[in-house]
């Protein structure tokens, strides 16, 4: 009996007329590929396939390759992926049913915390995907990430919000139709991940059609909310599509303190709750604890929450001013004596930080090892594959940068914003090169450069580093380097 062969629901695949992209949202494992592998990529479907119909396909395209040659690199090619869970091979629609993994908490690890990018393939394929499109969208700028503020309405006034409350207090959503023909649009231009929120993502009437559209068009869909007016019939919807993940602030395990920062009396105890809802239903959450003087000395307790429920979690101590320029949220900013302390307890309490950021390679040796490659590489994405939407139409590059709009979707078509804004062209010159007092820092590795955060913060001047962001690199390079002391020194006292 002939092989069937499908991708998995986790799996997504886009294809552009030089690289092939495949990648897993449960394990967060990606890969590029040529020419050649995309030409392979493209026969592959959510619908099963035989593959000696696939083969027949290709013998179209490579009319000078026997099909014996072609049936066996494409069968290397699918095996590998197979292997590590891109796609699902077997003999029956049903047999491929049964080996498709679904996202559990109901296991030691939920796929969710795999943070190990590295792979070992037989093809040739970049390992560090991340490089790849930064160095690739800037010859050709691709649209793969859209952040979607469905409404500019939200039922919190968070103290260290970086939307202004006026906005807020006169927001309005985005017709549901209007939504679906920029997803339409988005789609057509190779489009993969969608981001959802607001405002508050719930607050629009028409969520679940929304997510059932961009199901529909085969998006990667993630959701930022409150969940506090997450309601109990939407919690099948969110199931239905296939979430990468729900992302919900939690800003303490003290209600009072989590209410204060929202300032909404009763928000904690409605947060925890639809948090318990989605991980009883076995929906992928995670959980973002910005740390700010109000919660400094719990938020700990998120942290171990969070553990105790196997889901991801994230701090963020740096904070950023309104989107209008305006710096009087950050009055609730910590201090850099405080930031000392919270690393060092980051260090002992937050295990992601400690798996992930003190295990990255540092960006010193990348510099010195190549230095001209990277001073031509982007700050980022944004405006090179990435950008935002609210409910208005402004287009701008990332969500906390809406005083810097690239266009208007009820003007002109997110095509056109994208090729020929003069704000984005603008935007896209920005490198590495053009912070020169950075590429050589000694604190580059540990630094959170951030275009948007330099632009709020100093009044509409994306390239004047703020102080503080540099004094918190140093204090971060600081504490690890202590840490690692300290437990270098412990490990051979012990040996």
């Amino acid at each position: 009996m002939t092989k069937l062969l499908r991708q998995t629901k986790n799996t997504f695949i886009r294809c552009t007329e030089d690289y092939g992209y495949i990648t897993n949202q449960l394990l967060r494992h990606d890969r590029t590929y040529d020419e050649y592998g995309a030409d392979l990529l493209k026969q592959i479907s959510r619908e099963p396939q035989s593959v000696d119909d696939i083969v027949d396909r290709l013998l179209k395209v490579y009319k000078d390759v026997d099909r014996q040659t072609l049936y066996n690199d494409f069968m290397e090619f699918a095996t590998d992926l197979v292997e590590h869970k891109f796609l699902i091979m077997g003999e029956t629609p049903e047999e491929l049913d049964s080996k498709d993994d679904e996202f559990t908490y109901d296991i030691e690890i939920p796929k969710t915390l795999a943070y190990d990018f590295t792979q070992t393939a037989k093809q040739d394929v970049k390992e560090n995907t991340q490089d790849f499109f930064l160095e690739h969208v800037q010859k050709t700028p691709r649209l793969s990430g859209l952040q979607f503020e469905l409404t500019s309405r939200c039922n919190e006034r968070c103290i260290h919000c970086y939307i202004p409350n006026g906005k807020k207090n006169t927001g309005k959503d985005m017709p549901k139709e209007k939504v679906f023909s920029i997803i339409d649009e988005f789609a057509e231009m190779g489009g993969l991940h969608v981001t959802l929120s607001g405002g508050e993502v719930f607050l629009h009437k028409d969520i679940c059609e929304i997510l059932r559209y961009c199901r529909k068009k085969d998006m990667k869909i993630s959701v930022l909310s409150n969940l506090v007016l997450l309601k109990d019939e939407q919690i099948p919807v969110i199931k239905e599509v296939n979430v990468s993940l729900i992302q919900v602030s939690l800003y303490s395990m003290d209600p009072e303190i989590h209410d204060t920062i929202t300032t909404v009396k009763g928000s904690h105890a409605k947060t925890l709750a639809s948090i318990e809802k989605l991980y009883k239903a076995d929906i992928p959450v995670q959980i973002s604890c910005p740390v700010m003087k109000a919660n400094a000395k719990g938020y700990d307790k998120v942290m171990q929450y969070a553990n105790a429920h196997k889901m991801k979690a994230q701090t963020d101590f740096i904070m950023m001013a309104q989107s209008d320029c305006n710096t009087q949220n950050l009055a609730n900013r910590i201090s850099l004596e405080e930031t000392e302390e919270l690393l060092k307890d980051i260090l002992n309490c937050d295990t992601n930080y400690k798996d992930i950021t003190l295990k990255q390679p540092s960006i010193i040796d990348d510099i010195i090892f190549d230095p001209e490659r990277f001073k031509t590489q982007p700050i980022c994405g944004v405006g090179q594959d990435n950008c935002c939407i609210t409910e208005n139409g402004d287009v701008y590059p990332c969500a906390g940068w809406q005083a810097y709009v690239l266009g208007n979707v009820y003007k002109q078509s997110l095509q056109e914003i994208w090729d020929n804004s003069e704000k984005i062209k603008e935007l896209r010159k920005v490198t590495q090169a053009s912070f020169p007092q950075c590429l050589e820092c000694e604190a580059r590795a540990y630094c959170a450069m951030c275009l948007v955060r330099n632009f709020n913060e100093s009044g509409g001047d994306m390239f004047k580093i703020n102080e503080h962001f540099c004094k918190v690199a140093f204090l971060n390079k600081k504490v690890v380097e202590e840490y690692f002391g300290i437990n270098e020194k412990n490990t051979k006292s012990n040996n």
